[in-house]
């Protein structure tokens, strides 16, 4: 599929926005002690709140047994609390502990951080703008399967 210019300068100004911030979120899981996967998987857990472990595995889309792992070191890192339902004693429930919470609400590096600095140059009604598109897109990829953008495979 051929790209119109517009498009390719879309997707190219994307990546290298994204590649800004490779940086920081490298920084956030070393601070954190976890990879940048696992981050997400906390982040994914902060949007979806409280949930059984399946549904958990389902949201980023990997197996029973991959989640089962994972939740494992996210619990050892003390980012995630494993809690027994209260309507099903079959069913372990996963939940942001204190520490995840922090892991996910930790913005001190992105507001030191050049690329902050260069989204706050802008003026107010380009930065406005920019906000207003990328809950769009935010939005739209909310729509889709998480799996689909491919973090979850980390």
């Amino acid at each position: 599929m051929a790209l119109d210019p517009t498009a390719r300068r879309v997707l190219r100004a994307y990546l290298r926005a994204v590649a800004l911030a490779e940086p920081l979120q490298r920084e956030l899981a070393a601070r954190h002690g976890v990879s940048l996967g696992d981050l997400y998987a906390v982040r994914v857990l902060a949007r979806i709140g409280e949930v059984p472990m399946s549904r958990f595995g389902k949201e980023l889309g990997v197996p029973r047994s991959t989640i089962t792992n994972l939740v494992d070191r996210l619990e050892r890192a003390r980012l995630v609390e494993r809690a027994p339902s209260a309507t099903d004693r079959r069913v372990t429930l996963v939940r942001l502990a204190t520490a995840g919470r922090r892991a996910v609400e930790d913005t001190d590096l992105l507001r030191r951080s050049r690329v902050a600095a260069r989204l706050l140059a802008l003026e107010p009604a380009a930065q406005a703008t920019l906000a207003e598109l990328l809950e769009r897109v935010v939005a739209g990829l909310s729509e889709t399967r998480p799996a689909d953008d491919g973090r979850a495979r980390r």
